[in-house]
Protein backbone atom coordinates (compact mmCIF):
# COMPACT_ATOMS: atom_id res chain seq x y z
CA UNK A 1 0.00 0.00 0.00
CA UNK A 2 1.26 3.25 -1.21
CA UNK A 3 1.81 5.64 2.01
CA UNK A 4 -0.07 9.27 1.11
CA UNK A 5 2.26 11.90 -0.10
CA UNK A 6 2.93 14.43 2.92
CA UNK A 7 1.32 17.82 3.13
CA UNK A 8 3.12 20.87 1.97
CA UNK A 9 4.43 22.66 4.98
CA UNK A 10 6.81 25.87 5.60
CA UNK A 11 9.53 23.69 6.07
CA UNK A 12 8.97 21.71 2.63
CA UNK A 13 7.35 23.98 0.29
CA UNK A 14 6.99 23.07 -3.47
CA UNK A 15 7.47 25.43 -6.23
CA UNK A 16 4.87 25.72 -8.48
CA UNK A 17 6.01 25.22 -11.95
CA UNK A 18 4.52 28.54 -12.75
CA UNK A 19 7.08 30.25 -10.00
CA UNK A 20 10.00 28.38 -11.38
CA UNK A 21 9.48 30.29 -15.25
CA UNK A 22 8.95 33.38 -13.28
CA UNK A 23 12.72 32.59 -11.51
CA UNK A 24 13.95 31.78 -14.97
CA UNK A 25 12.59 35.13 -16.68
CA UNK A 26 14.59 36.82 -14.10
CA UNK A 27 17.60 35.33 -14.34
CA UNK A 28 17.34 36.09 -18.08
CA UNK A 29 16.61 39.24 -17.39
CA UNK A 30 20.23 39.96 -15.56
CA UNK A 31 21.92 38.25 -17.96
CA UNK A 32 20.67 39.87 -20.77
CA UNK A 33 21.90 42.91 -19.14
CA UNK A 34 24.96 42.04 -18.06
CA UNK A 35 25.40 41.07 -21.74
CA UNK A 36 24.38 44.27 -23.36
CA UNK A 37 26.66 46.32 -20.67
CA UNK A 38 29.38 44.28 -22.18
CA UNK A 39 28.08 44.91 -25.70
CA UNK A 40 27.99 48.66 -25.06
CA UNK A 41 31.65 48.56 -23.68
CA UNK A 42 32.40 46.89 -26.91
CA UNK A 43 30.81 49.34 -28.68
CA UNK A 44 32.98 52.26 -26.82
CA UNK A 45 36.34 50.48 -26.99
CA UNK A 46 36.09 50.32 -30.62
CA UNK A 47 35.49 53.58 -31.50
CA UNK A 48 31.58 52.29 -32.76
CA UNK A 49 29.56 54.95 -30.55
CA UNK A 50 28.12 56.99 -33.63
CA UNK A 51 28.37 54.43 -36.22
CA UNK A 52 25.10 55.13 -36.24
CA UNK A 53 24.78 58.83 -36.17
CA UNK A 54 21.17 59.55 -35.95
CA UNK A 55 18.74 57.78 -33.18
CA UNK A 56 15.99 56.21 -34.05
CA UNK A 57 17.45 55.47 -37.38
CA UNK A 58 20.92 55.22 -38.24
CA UNK A 59 21.38 57.38 -40.48
CA UNK A 60 18.59 59.82 -40.58
CA UNK A 61 17.03 57.72 -42.70
CA UNK A 62 17.42 53.91 -42.58
CA UNK A 63 16.68 51.92 -39.35
CA UNK A 64 19.47 49.57 -40.43
CA UNK A 65 23.14 50.58 -41.22
CA UNK A 66 23.98 51.23 -45.12
CA UNK A 67 26.92 51.13 -46.48
CA UNK A 68 28.98 54.70 -46.73
CA UNK A 69 29.14 57.55 -44.30
CA UNK A 70 32.35 58.80 -42.15
CA UNK A 71 32.51 54.89 -40.04
CA UNK A 72 33.22 51.39 -41.48
CA UNK A 73 30.83 49.41 -42.17
CA UNK A 74 31.89 47.21 -39.32
CA UNK A 75 31.73 50.06 -36.83
CA UNK A 76 28.12 50.30 -37.68
CA UNK A 77 27.31 46.84 -37.51
CA UNK A 78 28.96 46.94 -34.21
CA UNK A 79 27.09 50.11 -32.87
CA UNK A 80 23.17 48.93 -35.01
CA UNK A 81 23.82 45.43 -32.96
CA UNK A 82 24.60 46.84 -29.71
CA UNK A 83 20.68 49.01 -30.50
CA UNK A 84 19.28 45.53 -31.39
CA UNK A 85 19.98 43.90 -28.00
CA UNK A 86 17.33 46.06 -26.47
CA UNK A 87 14.57 43.68 -28.04
CA UNK A 88 15.84 40.64 -25.84
CA UNK A 89 16.59 42.82 -22.69
CA UNK A 90 12.74 44.39 -22.94
CA UNK A 91 11.29 40.96 -23.88
CA UNK A 92 13.18 39.21 -20.78
CA UNK A 93 11.81 42.20 -18.40
CA UNK A 94 8.10 42.53 -20.18
CA UNK A 95 8.26 38.42 -19.72
CA UNK A 96 9.22 38.99 -15.97
CA UNK A 97 6.09 41.62 -15.42
CA UNK A 98 3.55 38.84 -17.13
CA UNK A 99 4.45 36.09 -15.41
CA UNK A 100 4.34 37.85 -11.90
CA UNK A 101 1.28 38.90 -12.64
CA UNK A 102 0.35 35.04 -13.35
CA UNK A 103 1.55 33.87 -10.05
CA UNK A 104 -0.13 36.64 -7.70
CA UNK A 105 0.11 37.70 -4.76
CA UNK A 106 3.74 38.91 -4.31
CA UNK A 107 4.81 41.62 -1.97
CA UNK A 108 4.99 45.15 -2.69
CA UNK A 109 8.23 45.13 -3.78
CA UNK A 110 8.38 42.31 -5.93
CA UNK A 111 5.47 44.06 -7.51
CA UNK A 112 7.08 47.62 -7.98
CA UNK A 113 10.22 45.59 -9.72
CA UNK A 114 8.25 44.27 -12.14
CA UNK A 115 6.85 47.48 -13.37
CA UNK A 116 10.10 48.95 -12.74
CA UNK A 117 12.18 46.35 -15.19
CA UNK A 118 10.18 47.06 -18.34
CA UNK A 119 9.89 50.70 -17.88
CA UNK A 120 13.75 51.04 -17.20
CA UNK A 121 14.77 49.28 -20.57
CA UNK A 122 12.26 51.99 -22.65
CA UNK A 123 14.13 54.88 -20.12
CA UNK A 124 17.88 52.99 -21.13
CA UNK A 125 16.88 53.22 -25.06
CA UNK A 126 15.86 56.69 -24.58
CA UNK A 127 18.91 57.54 -23.09
CA UNK A 128 20.65 55.89 -25.31
CA UNK A 129 19.67 57.51 -28.27
CA UNK A 130 20.15 61.31 -26.47
CA UNK A 131 23.67 59.80 -26.09
CA UNK A 132 24.05 59.20 -29.54
CA UNK A 133 22.23 62.73 -30.45
CA UNK A 134 24.44 64.47 -28.10
CA UNK A 135 27.57 63.04 -29.80
CA UNK A 136 27.96 60.51 -26.72
CA UNK A 137 28.04 63.63 -24.19
CA UNK A 138 31.07 61.42 -21.16
CA UNK A 139 27.77 62.29 -18.53
CA UNK A 140 25.19 60.72 -20.96
CA UNK A 141 27.46 57.53 -21.36
CA UNK A 142 28.03 57.56 -17.46
CA UNK A 143 24.30 57.93 -17.05
CA UNK A 144 23.44 54.96 -19.45
CA UNK A 145 25.77 53.09 -17.98
CA UNK A 146 24.57 53.76 -14.53
CA UNK A 147 21.32 53.26 -15.25
CA UNK A 148 22.14 49.48 -16.79
CA UNK A 149 23.48 49.31 -13.24
CA UNK A 150 20.29 50.28 -11.30
CA UNK A 151 18.55 47.43 -13.82
CA UNK A 152 20.32 44.38 -12.97
CA UNK A 153 20.23 45.73 -9.22
CA UNK A 154 16.27 45.49 -9.74
CA UNK A 155 16.23 42.01 -11.71
CA UNK A 156 18.87 40.43 -8.82
CA UNK A 157 16.38 41.42 -5.89
CA UNK A 158 12.99 40.14 -7.88
CA UNK A 159 15.13 36.81 -8.58
CA UNK A 160 15.79 36.60 -5.01
CA UNK A 161 12.48 37.88 -3.61
CA UNK A 162 10.52 34.93 -5.84
CA UNK A 163 12.73 32.50 -4.73
CA UNK A 164 10.75 30.05 -2.93
CA UNK A 165 11.92 28.98 0.38
CA UNK A 166 10.79 28.15 3.87
CA UNK A 167 11.63 30.68 7.19
CA UNK A 168 15.68 31.19 7.57
CA UNK A 169 17.49 32.51 10.06
CA UNK A 170 18.98 36.20 9.13
CA UNK A 171 22.93 37.28 10.05
CA UNK A 172 23.68 39.67 12.65
CA UNK A 173 22.30 42.84 12.15
CA UNK A 174 26.40 44.14 11.52
CA UNK A 175 26.79 41.90 9.12
CA UNK A 176 23.32 43.28 7.27
CA UNK A 177 25.08 46.76 7.77
CA UNK A 178 28.09 45.31 6.51
CA UNK A 179 26.43 44.23 3.52
CA UNK A 180 24.56 47.45 2.69
CA UNK A 181 28.41 49.52 3.36
CA UNK A 182 29.79 47.46 0.27
CA UNK A 183 26.87 48.37 -1.70
CA UNK A 184 27.27 52.34 -0.70
CA UNK A 185 31.26 51.59 -1.47
CA UNK A 186 30.44 49.31 -4.65
CA UNK A 187 28.44 52.45 -5.94
CA UNK A 188 31.14 55.10 -5.56
CA UNK A 189 33.10 52.63 -7.33
CA UNK A 190 31.05 52.26 -10.48
CA UNK A 191 30.71 55.99 -10.29
CA UNK A 192 33.92 56.71 -9.98
CA UNK A 193 34.86 54.12 -13.20
CA UNK A 194 32.15 56.46 -15.07
CA UNK A 195 34.43 59.28 -14.72
CA UNK A 196 37.88 57.19 -15.23
CA UNK A 197 36.58 56.32 -18.64
CA UNK A 198 35.16 59.46 -19.67
CA UNK A 199 38.18 60.91 -19.16
CA UNK A 200 40.63 58.28 -20.45
CA UNK A 201 40.84 57.38 -24.66
CA UNK A 202 37.95 55.27 -25.19
CA UNK A 203 35.30 57.91 -25.80
CA UNK A 204 33.25 55.60 -28.33
CA UNK A 205 34.32 58.07 -30.91
CA UNK A 206 37.83 60.08 -31.79
CA UNK A 207 35.90 63.31 -31.82
CA UNK A 208 33.74 62.62 -28.67
CA UNK A 209 34.38 65.22 -25.83
CA UNK A 210 35.62 63.99 -22.82
CA UNK A 211 35.65 65.11 -18.75
CA UNK A 212 37.68 68.01 -18.45
CA UNK A 213 39.79 66.20 -14.97
CA UNK A 214 43.31 64.27 -14.61
CA UNK A 215 42.85 60.89 -15.49
CA UNK A 216 45.42 59.86 -12.94
CA UNK A 217 43.95 61.74 -10.10
CA UNK A 218 39.98 60.46 -10.79
CA UNK A 219 42.07 56.73 -10.94
CA UNK A 220 43.90 56.97 -7.89
CA UNK A 221 40.81 57.66 -5.89
CA UNK A 222 38.92 54.85 -8.10
CA UNK A 223 41.60 52.96 -7.16
CA UNK A 224 41.49 54.12 -3.07
CA UNK A 225 37.73 53.46 -2.96
CA UNK A 226 38.31 49.40 -4.66
CA UNK A 227 40.54 48.79 -1.57
CA UNK A 228 38.14 49.73 0.78
CA UNK A 229 35.47 48.24 -0.81
CA UNK A 230 37.67 45.07 -0.72
CA UNK A 231 39.07 45.36 2.57
CA UNK A 232 34.64 45.72 3.73
CA UNK A 233 34.52 42.42 1.90
CA UNK A 234 36.95 40.75 3.72
CA UNK A 235 35.68 41.98 6.73
CA UNK A 236 32.34 40.00 6.31
CA UNK A 237 33.76 37.32 4.82
CA UNK A 238 35.97 36.77 8.08
CA UNK A 239 32.81 37.55 10.14
CA UNK A 240 30.66 35.02 8.88
CA UNK A 241 33.12 31.96 8.21
CA UNK A 242 31.42 30.04 10.42
CA UNK A 243 27.91 31.41 10.52
CA UNK A 244 25.36 32.46 8.86
CA UNK A 245 22.84 31.29 5.93
CA UNK A 246 24.92 28.85 3.79
CA UNK A 247 23.60 31.15 0.76
CA UNK A 248 24.47 33.98 1.39
CA UNK A 249 28.08 32.61 3.10
CA UNK A 250 28.75 31.45 -0.51
CA UNK A 251 27.44 35.33 -2.29
CA UNK A 252 29.57 37.11 0.12
CA UNK A 253 32.60 34.72 -0.79
CA UNK A 254 32.27 34.76 -4.65
CA UNK A 255 32.35 38.84 -4.14
CA UNK A 256 35.70 38.64 -3.19
CA UNK A 257 36.43 36.48 -5.62
CA UNK A 258 35.01 38.75 -8.27
CA UNK A 259 36.75 41.86 -6.80
CA UNK A 260 40.00 40.42 -6.70
CA UNK A 261 39.90 39.33 -9.99
CA UNK A 262 38.07 42.97 -11.29
CA UNK A 263 41.03 44.60 -9.04
CA UNK A 264 43.76 42.70 -11.22
CA UNK A 265 42.39 43.77 -14.38
CA UNK A 266 41.86 46.76 -13.64
CA UNK A 267 45.84 47.21 -12.44
CA UNK A 268 46.60 45.20 -15.34
CA UNK A 269 44.98 47.59 -17.90
CA UNK A 270 46.73 50.93 -15.89
CA UNK A 271 49.92 49.23 -16.28
CA UNK A 272 49.58 48.57 -20.11
CA UNK A 273 48.43 51.51 -20.95
CA UNK A 274 44.37 50.72 -21.08
CA UNK A 275 44.13 48.68 -24.35
CA UNK A 276 40.93 48.09 -25.36
CA UNK A 277 39.78 44.40 -25.03
CA UNK A 278 41.23 44.62 -20.67
CA UNK A 279 38.81 47.66 -20.88
CA UNK A 280 36.07 45.24 -22.08
CA UNK A 281 36.35 42.80 -19.96
CA UNK A 282 36.61 45.32 -16.82
CA UNK A 283 33.44 46.41 -17.96
CA UNK A 284 31.95 43.12 -17.31
CA UNK A 285 33.44 42.75 -14.40
CA UNK A 286 32.02 45.96 -12.97
CA UNK A 287 28.31 43.95 -14.07
CA UNK A 288 29.37 41.13 -12.48
CA UNK A 289 30.60 42.32 -9.40
CA UNK A 290 27.58 44.44 -9.12
CA UNK A 291 25.30 41.72 -9.87
CA UNK A 292 27.26 39.74 -6.67
CA UNK A 293 27.13 42.77 -4.34
CA UNK A 294 23.38 42.66 -4.83
CA UNK A 295 23.14 39.31 -4.24
CA UNK A 296 24.90 38.97 -1.51
CA UNK A 297 22.87 42.53 0.41
CA UNK A 298 19.33 40.42 -0.45
CA UNK A 299 20.79 37.34 0.95
CA UNK A 300 21.57 38.78 4.08
CA UNK A 301 17.98 40.10 4.64
CA UNK A 302 16.59 36.64 4.03
CA UNK A 303 12.36 36.19 3.52
CA UNK A 304 10.03 33.41 4.28
CA UNK A 305 8.40 32.96 0.23
CA UNK A 306 5.75 30.28 0.01
CA UNK A 307 3.87 30.23 -3.08
CA UNK A 308 -0.24 30.12 -2.33
CA UNK A 309 -0.82 26.97 -3.05
CA UNK A 310 2.47 26.19 -0.04
CA UNK A 311 0.27 28.49 2.04
CA UNK A 312 -3.08 27.24 1.22
CA UNK A 313 -1.37 23.40 2.24
CA UNK A 314 0.23 25.11 5.30
CA UNK A 315 -2.85 26.60 6.64
CA UNK A 316 -4.73 23.31 6.23
CA UNK A 317 -2.01 21.55 8.45
CA UNK A 318 -2.28 23.99 11.31
CA UNK A 319 -6.70 23.74 11.59
CA UNK A 320 -6.11 19.69 11.67
CA UNK A 321 -3.20 19.30 14.11
CA UNK A 322 -5.05 18.44 17.59
CA UNK A 323 -4.99 21.34 20.40
CA UNK A 324 -2.24 21.17 22.89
Amino acid sequence: MTAPSAPTTASSPREPSAWRWLRWFALAAIVANVVIVFTGGVVRVSGSGLGCVDWPTCDGTNIAPTPGGEHAGWQAAVEFGNRLLTLPVLATAVAVFVQVRRTRPHTRTVETLAWALPLGVLAQALLGGITVLTGLSPYTVAAHFLLSMALIAWAVVLHERVRVQPPTPAPPRGIQHATTAILVVGAAVLLLGTIVTGAGPHGGDVDAPRFGVDIRLVAIAHADAVWLLIGTTVATVAATWRSGPARFRHAIRLLLLVQLLQGGIGYLQYWLGIPPTLVSLHILGAALMWTVAVTAWVRARPVSVLPPEAEAADAEVDTRAPAQ
